[in-house]
């Protein structure tokens, strides 16, 4: 029997305009009525309030999260971050520097943010950020890195690939030193501390659940879901979701856009 959930955000939850479908939080409920606990687990920070204009009742329908792609976990009273190996933030400007209009963000743990460009002020919204939540792009920034974010034209909406031959590079120059996520169909790259991952998140929420891997489902779309979908027999891929995701997934559902996750749960793990 499935005890846990654990959904990816973008592309999953909400649908391509953002926002969470009725059928999705009429499911959800349904599910946390029946004892199942939900969790997020997104690339996203924890300040979906200001991101996604999130009340307290779409917060009240999880049990915790795992955001930054697993380097911060909220659970209950514990909020945990990894940090990126300083070594690989600085090969990430190096590389990010050969390449002249490529912008880059360092998120740090409280929300905080350094960038390799000046955001102008109508993205602050977007962003979920003030001018007091920038810091410079120094030492201090560095190491306390919980994700960095390497994308063009502020990231918001943006549809611009990157150049091809920049994500193989950083793989080289970060080498073993940080996880590293092609997303967005090529225009954006995720990096993360080699510690954290989706896959390794939900396991430790596992564990401390005492739950077996049969007794957990996911849900995911993009290259950063795969991880956490091939080694979760309950694994579910969203109809939209890049073909690679689908090919390693358990289940495909439909789309985002299509109540892909209310079908989900009651036609194809039948918990609702």
């Amino acid at each position: 029997m499935i005890r846990a959930l654990f959904f990816d955000l973008d592309g999953t939850l909400l649908s391509s305009g953002k926002k969470l479908l009725p059928s999705t939080v009429s499911a959800l409920q349904s599910c946390r009525e029946r004892g199942v606990r939900v969790y997020l687990a997104t690339a996203r920070s924890p300040r979906l309030d200001r991101t996604l204009g999130w009340t307290e009742a779409e917060f009240a329908l999880f049990d915790g999260g795992l955001y930054c792609n697993g380097a911060c976990i909220v659970h209950g009273t514990e909020q945990r971050y990894l940090y990126i190996d300083p070594d690989a933030a600085r090969a990430c400007i190096r590389q990010v520097a050969r390449h002249p209009g490529i912008q880059m963000s360092l998120h740090m743990e409280g929300d905080l943010h350094a960038f390799n460009h000046h955001l102008p002020d109508h993205m602050l919204g977007p962003w979920g950020v003030t001018r007091g939540d920038i810091l410079p792009l120094d030492e201090h920034a560095l190491r306390h890195a919980v994700k960095i974010l390497i994308y063009t034209d502020c990231l918001v909406g943006s549809t611009r690939p990157l150049p091809q031959e920049l994500f193989p590079a950083l793989q080289v120059s970060c080498g073993d030193g940080a996880n590293l996520y092609l997303t967005d169909g090529g225009c954006t790259i995720q990096v993360a501390s080699r510690e954290a991952s989706k896959h390794l998140a939900i396991e430790g929420v596992g564990r401390q659940l005492g739950l077996r891997p049969e007794e957990i489902a996911v849900f995911g779309d993009d290259l950063n879901d795969v991880e956490m979908l091939s080694h979760c027999p309950n694994s579910v891929a969203m109809g939209n979701a890049h073909p690679e995701v689908k090919a390693i997934a358990a289940h495909v559902t439909l789309s985002c856009d299509d109540d892909g996750v209310a079908h989900a749960l009651k036609n194809i793990l039948h918990l609702i």
